[in-house]
């Protein structure tokens, strides 16, 4: 058991840190592209016919058209909306993709569960979601679950406006709003409480950030040059992992991700020229969690409620973040990455 704890700890570190073929960036102009399918997940097209498997591959991507609809079954799904804004699918959950456009990407909830995971969000690119009779638009970078039946929207981390009834609200961080028969009611919710679908997106998140270190690492576009966000593809890890538009971008889950002028901290960390008290990344946090099982480039590994847990990375009393300056949508930068450059890789323990 400890040889292949050690084993899954060495191949982890590997992927992250082996010097082999860039990352491919700027994969998708549209919302919309599939970048996990792992178990039963089937596209139906606008005009009708039988749902087609998504299997995506290393050199295929699958993107949904619009008016497609993505539905699961026994699986659940990753699909890229703006850049560096993430939509994960429970199991027996659909949703139709109404407009892909960077600028107004719109999908309507039609059953079970959908939580997007918004890291950065430009403020040219829009986000909104359909949910039975009401419409709600995201304003800020931050953590949602929208829920069908019943008609439920969770706002974990930043804010949306929902329009439902000829009226218009403003939801913040631990409300949500809960569709009856005589309407959508406004209340509290315990953030506390997750399932199955939160603790498998902060999972991804944590993947996406190990990811995030090579690709960033190898990318031939400097910080300096992104006019937005890109998404780029990862070989090592068989997804596409985001990069900031400009210095640090923070996920709603704690996990930190690069641009290619900010990532050279995480591999030679600031020194202090005298001693203790520097300015830099923290000693005590690394980027945790294998990111190996939870992909589906190259065959499906779906299993219902197992997966590999992560932790998100902290920075250690006192240090000052390199890279705040500039990031935007993601919180504090800074933070997450282990002195000296190393990346810890932590199987954890398996559960839902």
């Amino acid at each position: 058991m400890r040889l292949a704890h050690s084993m899954l700890i060495a191949a982890a570190a590997a992927v992250v840190l082996a010097p082999g073929a860039p990352a491919q960036n700027a994969i998708s102009a549209k919302a919309g592209m599939v970048n996990v399918a792992d178990g039963d997940v089937y596209l139906i097209d606008a005009k009708g016919g039988e749902p087609k498997k998504v299997e995506p591959k290393l050199t295929e991507f699958v993107d949904i058209k619009e008016g497609q609809i993505l539905k699961t079954g026994e699986g659940r799904a990753e699909v890229l909306l703006t850049p560096g804004s993430f939509l994960r699918m429970a199991e027996e959950s659909s949703f139709k993709l109404l407009s892909n456009r960077l600028t107004d990407a719109r999908v309507d909830v039609l059953s079970g569960s959908v939580l997007i995971d918004a890291a950065e969000l430009l403020d040219e690119n829009h986000i909104t979601v359909l949910v039975k009779d009401a419409t709600f638009t995201l304003t800020k970078a931050g953590l949602y679950r929208f829920d069908a039946e019943p008609a439920r929207v969770r706002v974990y981390l930043g804010e949306v406006v929902a329009d439902y009834n000829g009226q218009k609200m403003n939801l913040k961080g631990g409300k949500e709003l809960v569709a009856s028969s005589g309407g959508w009611t406004a209340g509290k919710f315990d953030a506390k409480e997750t399932d199955a679908l939160y603790r498998w997106a902060k999972r991804r998140s944590g993947y996406i950030a190990m990811a995030n270190v090579s690709a960033a690492r190898q990318s031939n576009i400097q910080s300096g040059g992104l006019r937005s966000g890109m998404w780029a593809f990862n070989p090592y890890f068989g997804f596409a992992t985001y990069i900031p538009w400009a210095g640090t971008c923070r996920s709603p889950f704690g996990y930190y991700y690069y641009t290619p002028s900010t990532v050279i901290a995480v591999y030679y960390p600031p020194q202090p020229a005298f001693g203790g008290g520097g300015r830099g990344f923290g000693s005590g946090g690394s980027f945790a969690g294998s990111g190996m099982s939870d992909r589906s480039a190259g065959g499906s590994s779906y299993s219902p409620g197992a997966g590999i847990s992560a932790s998100a990375p902290s920075a250690s009393s006192g240090s000052m973040g390199a890279g705040s300056s500039g990031s935007r949508g993601g919180g504090d930068a800074g933070g997450g990455a282990a002195a000296g450059g190393s990346h810890g890789a932590s199987s954890g323990g398996r559960g839902n």
